[in-house]
């Protein structure tokens, strides 16, 4: 089977779907196209989570994921994930086969995120989204 960006999202989705099951919520997939791909359910809510598959690495650092978030349209425009749309986003990295859970407070408004999978060479931590602080 040929790999596309399709299939790499429907993995990435799976493996949120497989998570939440184990860590006891009830998943579900809206039926018509939306703004999430998940619903998972605690007894109590419902959450609605986007999910990302994450193979693509920035050109100058080494050691990183980043995850495209924003949306362009045929006439140009560029769309951000708003608060209202979404309450968490799920990211697959398959690099590490590992799921990170990020509140909106990360990644609302943002064109995109750079989520660092190993450490940096400087040592730099402040302004650094690491993975390992974020798995799910």
């Amino acid at each position: 089977m040929k790999t596309t960006t399709n299939t790499k999202g429907q993995l990435a989705v799976s493996k949120a779907e497989l998570r939440a099951f184990e860590l006891g919520y009830l998943p579900s997939r809206p039926l018509f196209d939306a703004r999430y791909d998940l619903i998972i359910d605690d007894g109590l809510r419902l959450s609605r989570l986007q999910v990302k598959y994450a193979n693509g690495k920035p050109s100058n650092t080494h050691g990183s994921v980043v995850v495209k978030l924003e949306y362009v349209d045929r006439r140009k425009n560029t769309y951000t994930y708003k608060k209202n749309e979404v309450d968490a986003l799920i990211v697959y990295i398959p690099k590490i086969d590992k799921l990170c859970f990020f509140p909106k407070a990360i990644f609302v408004g943002k064109k995109k995120l750079s989520i660092r999978i190993e450490k940096s060479k400087n040592n730099q931590e402040k302004g650094v989204i690491a993975a390992k602080d974020y798995y799910w």
